[in-house]
């Protein structure tokens, strides 16, 4: 067998193993609605209402209608478990398109085989069934694809990054305009190029300052057919029914999500000690060797960094493409220094069957370990979720007519099992930039222990479902208007009295 074939086989058989391994079982809170939303889509189409909180007649984009309908269908003929393997295939095919691209642009089996690793570990809080875990695939080969349109200009290229825009606007609309992002940096590079050619404004702007910082500003081949995918792409938003593409990033950014949802905070720093590490480990090779970048990385790598310092969420696109390109760089680095080390060890690792036998027990061991452990979870956390409570509500309460006031982590579940919301954590709905009100119910919950009777007054809430880890049923308790009805260790369920 030819040692680069076996090294490959190997490879591809431990990252399906990882991914299995590592992919949690237990659900998030998002893919209740999903399924809710897939089976509304699936009998009754779009309609662009919501129809599962009861504060108001809300209005609803859909943002993720293709991928709603998706696992809708998988829920339905395979249940809880068609949606965990679901993830898990996912996953794979991510890990996979990681790989592939590692091993086309590095050109080193060892180390495509090191970055695919880490990326298992890093992504792994990413691998749940949420349609971040497509998209973050085809960003992934849109980057790819615009890398070999550059390099060869087949026009095969152009078609295939149009497909990939019409997927995101279907599959996760919110984050279509992060596709055209993509394009940036190699956009900003040939700009700077042409710029460069001017010798009157290279001198004015100093860019004979960036060949001292070793930055190589490099000519963008075939940039027509580049600006032609980028175009044609962005008309593809049209085919999007959510109509969402073009705003939705502007809208989200001026609400108040950034204040209450946690993928919205700001990164903090001493939380993620890898993305430190990689950004101190960037700054070393650049500060310690001659290694060279070219501007399209540059543009790329401290993008992403912004981003990801900027917001939480966009830590996946740092961990799945920045990633990828810091490598690149470190790759680069090494070889300035010592091309023969790396070479050294993926001729050790491409020659030695018994040490890759030996690595991948050990991998098949640590998988399956860690997919025991996670066999014992189950698909609903109580803890997180009120199964229970809910269990009670359907047995015992008219529960399609009463008035629940909920917290916003759960609210998807309760709709999920057909009971009507307060809140749930589609944000989007609930912010005044979309719900078509004067004020977000995320402003009206933040102080809601405070003026609860007067807000639950205006709303004629009937009963309160509220989750332990909230201080404000402590209020609750010592208030003579409202009852017990049902109570476990995690949550309580209150009847407004009168």
């Amino acid at each position: 067998m030819n040692h680069k074939f076996r090294f490959r086989v190997f490879s591809v058989f431990s990252i399906i193993f990882l991914c299995i391994g590592l992919t949690f079982k237990y659900f998030q809170n998002d893919t209740f609605y999903i399924i809710k939303l897939g089976d509304y889509i699936v009998h009754h189409g779009i309609d662009f209402i919501d129809h599962y909180s009861w504060v108001a007649e809300l209005p609803y984009t859909y943002p993720h209608w293709l991928y709603d309908v998706f696992i809708y269908f998988i829920y339905h003929y395979f249940g809880y478990l068609g949606i965990y393997i679901s993830v898990i295939v996912c996953f794979i095919f991510l890990i996979l398109i990681i790989y592939y691209i590692s091993l086309k642009i590095l050109k080193n089996e060892f180390l495509s085989f090191v970055v695919s690793v880490i990326s298992v570990f890093r992504l792994s809080m990413f691998a749940v069934a949420r349609s971040q875990i497509i998209s973050l695939s085809l960003f992934l080969l849109e980057v790819y694809f615009i890398h070999q349109l550059i390099k060869n200009g087949k026009n095969k290229y152009i078609v295939y990054l149009c497909v990939l825009s019409l997927l995101i606007a279907n599959i996760h609309a919110t984050t279509w305009l992060f596709y055209f992002i993509l394009f940036l940096p190699f956009i900003g590079e040939y700009v700077v190029y042409l710029i460069g050619k001017n010798e009157m404004i290279r001198k004015i702007y100093k860019l004979d300052q960036i060949k001292k910082i070793r930055i190589v500003v490099k000519e963008v081949k075939n940039i027509k057919k580049v600006l032609l995918a980028f175009g044609l792409s962005f008309l593809m938003g049209v085919f999007s029914p959510s109509r969402i593409c073009y705003t939705y990033v502007i809208r989200i950014m001026m609400g108040d999500s950034q204040d209450f949802l946690l993928e919205h905070f700001p990164l903090t720093v001493i939380e993620h000690p890898f993305f430190i590490v990689l950004i101190l480990l960037l700054f070393i090779a650049l500060i310690f060797t001659n290694v060279k970048m070219y501007l399209r990385e540059v543009f790329m790598i401290f993008g992403l960094i912004f981003m990801s310092f900027m917001s939480t969420r966009h830590l996946s696109f740092f961990y799945s493409i920045g990633f990828i390109y810091i490598v690149i760089v470190l790759y680069r680095s090494l070889r300035s220094i010592n091309d023969s080390t790396l070479n050294i060890l993926n001729t050790i690792f491409l020659n030695s069957k018994y040490l890759l036998l030996v690595i991948f027990i050990f991998i098949c061991f640590f998988s399956g370990i860690q997919f025991y452990k996670h066999s014992k979870e189950n698909y609903v956390l109580k803890k997180e979720y009120p199964v229970n409570a809910v269990k009670y509500i359907k047995s015992n309460l008219d529960y399609k007519n009463i008035r629940l006031y909920n917290g916003y982590n759960y609210g998807s579940y309760l709709l999920f099992k057909d009971i009507p919301v307060y809140i749930d954590s589609r944000c989007d709905l609930y912010l005044k930039e979309f719900n078509g009100m004067k004020y977000s119910i995320f402003d009206e919950m933040d102080d809601m222990e405070f003026k609860y009777e007067k807000k639950f007054i205006k709303y004629n809430v009937t009963h309160v479902l509220l989750n332990k880890k909230m201080p404000f049923y402590m209020i609750l308790l010592k208030d003579s208007n409202y009852s017990i009805l049902y109570e476990d260790k995690n949550f309580i369920l209150f009847e407004r009295m009168g």
